[in-house]
């Protein structure tokens, strides 16, 4: 036996002098099941690993068996599949005879030879790291023999732990090559960005910044020491402070993002502002920060626009604020010549909700802010508020997303406006019952005239029915027989009938009387439609826009100041096909009687007034012309001015033009007007249409 093992034991010698010497673990895995079967003279055997498996049994790896055929068949047997449950639970050498009579197994036909096969536990230290299966050793397997081989084993549980070392080392540099492969892959991208990107060690204090973080600071590679002391030491001394304060919140774990701008001074003595965002990218057992992760963009320039605005803002007589989804406000501007009763550090940072608002205006402040934060659209709404000293005070609010979750707000008193607006409602009424007095003696000379022939065809009337009653009676008497007899009339009957035939002249009462009727009716609808007209006129326009058909409009005033015109002018019509148009009817022919009556007033002897309608691009253009004597420049550069009048003292006031320009301009038109002395003048109106309004996106 000795000289058995002599020669196999000096190549172990030789294998462990390679394992420290670095040489490949798994060649020398099968280097040491060879020795290990030369000397124990086994048929077959094998080596492999116990790869620990979280929440179940361990599992068994083979590494290396020879011969590898009837290795390869031992591995398949049941019988095998118990030793290595056994060993894998015990730790200790299991010979497969042993474990039959412990548990009282029976081989299974064909596998008596697992009656003498060993398995061996490799160690290294306290832990199983693999074993070793031999079969058919030579010799008694008992203590005497397992105290051989542990020379042997002892080596092998080195060597599967060595090889343990290499495959964690090697899956180490795969995945470091991966990450260079990534790095590489990347690093074009990180180039080309505007960030620059640092690195902090929290524990050392280093510093390592990226190429484009010194450029932003005009500072080349190796200029500046990379520490956080030098970065602190560029930092405006005003802005350190509360970026200290910022940073130890996030690092104690307060916030799980830092972000922060602050002033630094540039290469060249300038103040750049930067804009830092960060992170904790890595914290010890004890959750200390040891390594943060940023980037640095430079955002000067937008400073500067900030600034810019802000002084835009501060010149605006309005009240301007930035407000989030949630109601809190991030900026704050009162331009207003009567400021709130709350200064500004009341509102900045704090929620709506919070303040001494009435609940319904805050209900309704951020219904409108989330709306307009959440369609992206420009949101307009109007609301009251009762200031003190003042009291009830109308404001307009403008509200437009100005971020993701944020909004600008413009507010402004209206309360004067409206006002206004009702003092101008109250100058074109005064307006409009000033057009209708210069027409009243028009309009009644015009209802005079179907009035006289509708009462001259009344007393015709009167007189045929006068000589017709008598006939009607002696009719009545001649009809009042008896039921079921026959009426026969006598001679003196007939006779009396033929007389007051004549008298009564039926003869020229049944060829007139139909003409009659006609004329009567036509001087009637004559003088509806001219009352109608000085309803129309003399109403207030009240709720929503009506749709109309300026065609119809147009002839409608003309009935109306027919007898303006008629006398001084020949009016030509050229009205073509209008789509229809979204007005206030009343106000529109206020506007038209005042270009139709001005125009008859500038002709000084008979001429023309030529009307003229047609669509284009959208609106319905109507031009009133006048062959009349036209303006000169400057009547011409104050014609719309209130209170401007080229005619004599009381007979004009004025407003008339200048009131049909805010007309025309409160419906969303215009109105031009071109003139040269001699040569007339012509006004156009052009307004929307319809289709055109309902295409605009509604504020």
């Amino acid at each position: 036996m000795h000289r058995a093992r002599g020669g196999p034991w000096r190549a172990l010698v030789e294998l462990q002098s390679e394992l420290m010497r670095g040489g490949d673990a798994r060649l020398m895995l099968d280097k040491l099941l060879t020795l290990l079967l030369a000397h124990t003279q086994s048929a077959y055997g094998l080596l492999g690993e116990v790869l620990p498996s979280p929440g179940a049994s361990p599992r068994f790896q083979p590494l290396a068996s020879s011969p590898s055929s009837e290795a390869s068949q031992a591995q398949g047997l049941l019988g095998l599949r118990a030793l290595m449950d056994a060993a894998l639970e015990t730790g200790e050498p299991v010979w497969a005879s042993r474990l039959a009579e412990r548990v009282g197994a029976v081989p299974a036909p064909g596998m008596s030879h697992l009656d003498s096969f060993l398995l061996l536990p490799l160690r290294s230290g306290d832990e199983l790291v693999g074993l070793a299966g031999l079969a058919h050793p030579r010799g008694e397997a008992d203590a005497r023999l397992i105290s051989e081989l542990q020379p042997a084993l002892l080596v092998g549980g080195n060597l599967v732990a060595r090889w343990r070392t290499e495959l964690q080392r090697r899956d180490q540099e795969t995945a470091h090559r991966m990450r260079q492969a990534d790095l590489e892959q990347l690093k074009p991208v990180l180039v080309s960005v505007e960030e620059g990107l640092w690195e902090w060690k929290v524990l050392t204090g280093e510093l390592r910044v990226s190429r484009r973080s010194l450029e932003l600071l005009g500072y080349a590679e190796g200029e500046l020491e990379p520490t956080v002391a030098v970065w602190k030491s560029l930092c405006h001394p005003e802005d350190l402070p509360e970026v200290e304060q910022l940073i130890q919140a996030h690092l104690e774990g307060h916030t799980p993002l830092l972000e922060f701008a602050y002033r630094a001074r540039r290469k060249d003595g300038q103040w750049a502002w930067i804009l830092s965002r960060a992170r904790v990218a890595t914290r010890d057992s004890q959750e200390s920060p040891v390594r943060v992760v940023g980037t640095d963009v430079d955002i000067t320039a937008r400073k500067h626009s900030e600034e810019r605005l802000r002084v835009l803002f501060r010149a605006l007589p309005d009240l301007l604020f930035r407000i989030r989804a949630d109601g809190t406000f991030i900026d704050w501007n009162d331009g207003t010549a009567e400021p709130t009763a709350l200064p500004p550090e009341a509102f900045l940072g704090k929620k709506i909700q919070s303040l001494p608002f009435p609940s319904s205006f805050i209900e309704q402040t951020l219904t409108n802010v989330q709306r307009a934060i959440h369609w992206g659209e420009l949101t307009v709404y109007e609301y009251e508020l009762e200031k003190q000293g003042r009291g009830v005070q109308r404001y307009e609010a403008r509200i437009v997303r100005s971020g993701p979750d944020e909004a600008a707000c413009i507010v402004r008193n209206i309360t004067e406006r409206g006002l206004m607006e009702e003092r101008q409602a109250q100058l074109i009424r005064a307006e409009r019952l000033a057009s209708l007095g210069q027409l009243a003696a028009g309009i009644a000379h015009e209802v005079n005239n179907p009035l006289s022939y509708v009462t001259s065809n009344l007393r015709t009337l009167d007189q045929h029915v006068s000589g017709l009653l008598p006939l009607l009676r002696l009719q009545h008497e001649l009809l009042q027989g008896r039921d079921g007899e026959h009426l026969t009339l006598s001679g003196e009957q007939l006779t009396r009938l033929r007389e007051l035939w004549t008298q009564a002249d039926m003869e020229t009462l049944i060829g007139e009387l139909p003409e009659v009727i006609e004329e009567s009716l036509t001087g009637a609808r004559r003088i509806t439609e001219i009352v109608q007209g000085l309803r129309s006129l003399s109403r207030d326009d009240v709720g929503t826009p009506q749709s109309v058909d300026l065609n119809a409009e147009l002839e409608s005033t003309l009935r109306m100041v027919w007898n303006e015109l008629k006398y001084k002018c020949e009016v030509i019509r050229e009205l073509g096909p209008l789509p229809r148009v979204l007005c206030h009817p009343t106000q529109i022919a206020q506007v038209f009687t005042n270009l139709l009556v001005n125009a008859a007033q500038a002709l000084e002897t008979f001429g023309k007034i030529r009307i003229r309608t047609w669509h284009q691009e959208g609106e319905a253009v109507v031009e009133i012309s006048d062959t009349g004597k036209g303006m000169m420049p400057e009547t011409l550069s104050k014609l719309f001015t209130p209170f401007f009048t080229t005619k004599p003292r009381g007979q004009g006031t004025g407003l008339g033009l200048s009131i049909s320009r805010d007309i025309i301009t409160r419906h969303g038109g215009r109105i031009e007007v071109q003139s040269e002395p001699g040569k007339g003048s012509t006004f156009t109106v052009s307004l929307p249409t319809e289709a055109t309004l309902a295409s605009r996106p509604s504020s």
